[in-house]
């Protein structure tokens, strides 16, 4: 399908750009962008005049799994520090999924992240209790909205040996799904499932692993091969909270970042989420290996871990969620007054480029340009309805995010060329989607009560 967007406000976030100008989609791409751009024959138009057009967001770090997790019951005590969290909480709610509530969460997530304008997600998933397929599992949801993802399993050692090995090895055979590209398989209904098939895998893998204090030294090596094999990153928590820095240390004697780096589990494509413990040594070794600093500030501040050393994690710093939405503007938003709180001497230009790194980010893994409205740039893209009060332009675009534009004026997103949201009305059944999820997370809260 061919489109033509007239008399748009383009923008983009790095370089910032504020252009009036038109934008000729075809074949998933951006093919033509210039002033007054003359129809083709069978192409439809779009009259844009006064709306924003930019390249869709992305989430860094995200677990869809915990869409389900909203107004859940309380645990059975108050958690007394972080690795209570853990316990009495998300291992709990990990433990409780099935292939149904893996499914509805992954997809209500998904259809979230799409109505805030975010196009491709960074998912890391666990499901102890369904291990094997659940990667599976979760593309179909994402899928069925229209989103790009890039997944992984959380291989850990919590659960023995051969709970590790089956996370080790959905790893491996979603790497070797997305590496061979092949065919999307059915979804629900026969239409969705032809326009999967017309359409280039929107999928790619990672390795996951949950965090150094739940993983030994034969794990990571064996992740660390795995990487290699498949030329893939790692995705992981590191010294999300000082538990898993002191434990490491005084297990291993090494920093959180010095170990993986031993045990050959760093790469340039590496996703360390949090670092909010980091110190320089750490941060240097990651530096070395090129990695990418996933800051989740609303996520830190809920569990009062701390406030990452952002101003240390340099240009290859993106934004997560840690599955708390995965509305982007919304989270800068946190980050910018987070920052601000903490005395961190970022401006609102520094936190857009910050979000521009999730778009570089996923350019590098899709290996296309994901983050510009350039002839050739692919087409994520999303028209925002935002009447500015005061003039818009790329000097003060920054202040514009964080004071102004936001998810509600999301009216339409594209992905691959493909709408997706039109005008404020979606591919799918939403209230549909919701419904089903609210009857899948009753089942859930019940099993966790058991639990």
């Amino acid at each position: 399908m061919s489109y033509l967007f007239k008399s748009a406000t383009l923008i983009t976030l790095d370089p910032p750009l504020v252009e009036p100008a038109d934008l000729r989609i075809e074949g998933g791409r951006v093919i033509e962008r210039g002033k007054q751009l003359g129809a083709r024959p069978g192409e439809e138009v779009l009259d844009l005049s006064g709306k924003l057009v930019m390249p869709g967001m992305v989430c860094a770090h995200t677990h869809l799994y915990s869409a389900l997790a909203r107004g859940m019951p309380a645990p059975p005590r108050v958690p007394a520090n972080f690795k209570e969290i853990l316990e009495l909480i998300w291992w709990r709610l990990d433990r409780a999924l099935d292939e149904e509530t893996i499914y509805w969460s992954a997809l209500a997530g998904a259809l979230d992240a799409a109505r805030a304008g975010t196009t491709c997600l960074f998912d890391h998933h666990a499901s102890p209790s369904h291990i094997t397929g659940s990667l599976q599992i979760v593309r179909e949801a994402i899928e069925r909205v229209g989103l790009r993802g890039v997944l992984c399993y959380e291989v850990t050692n919590r659960g023995g040996r051969r709970r590790r090995d089956e996370g080790l090895e959905e790893n491996r055979a979603f790497l070797e799904w997305a590496s061979a590209s092949p065919a999307p398989v059915s979804v629900d209904r026969e239409q969705e499932a032809v326009a999967a098939r017309e359409r280039p895998a929107l999928f790619r893998g990672m390795v996951g692993a949950h965090a150094s204090f739940t993983l030994t030294d034969g794990t990571l090596e064996v992740c660390g091969e795995l990487m290699r094999e498949f030329g893939a990153g790692l995705h992981i928590h590191v010294a999300e909270d000082r538990h898993d820095v002191e434990y490491t240390r005084a297990k291993h004697g090494l920093g959180v970042v010095e170990r993986l780096a031993k045990r050959g589990a760093l790469n340039h494509r590496t996703i360390l989420a949090h670092g909010t413990h980091l110190d320089d040594r750490e941060i240097e070794i990651a530096h070395h290996a090129g990695v990418w600093f996933a800051h989740n500030p609303r996520s830190n501040m809920n569990n009062q871990v701390g406030y990452a050393p952002v101003v240390k994690f340099g240009e290859r710093m993106v934004l997560g969620t840690d599955g708390i939405g995965a509305d982007m503007f919304e989270e800068a938003r946190f980050a910018f007054f987070k920052g601000r709180d903490e005395r961190a001497p970022f401006s609102a230009d520094r936190w857009r480029r910050v979000l521009a790194g999730n778009q570089r980010l996923a350019a590098e893994v899709f290996e296309q340009d994901l983050g510009s409205l350039e002839v050739g740039a692919t087409a994520d893209l999303i028209v925002l309805n935002h009447a500015a009060p005061t003039p818009l332009a790329a000097e003060n675009l920054a202040w514009h995010l964080i004071f102004g534009i936001n998810s509600a004026a999301v009216e339409s997103v594209m992905v691959n060329g493909r709408f997706i949201i039109r005008e404020g009305r979606s591919v799918f059944d939403a209230e549909e989607i919701y419904a089903q999820a609210r009857r899948a997370s009753e089942k859930l809260w019940a099993k966790l009560k058991e639990l």
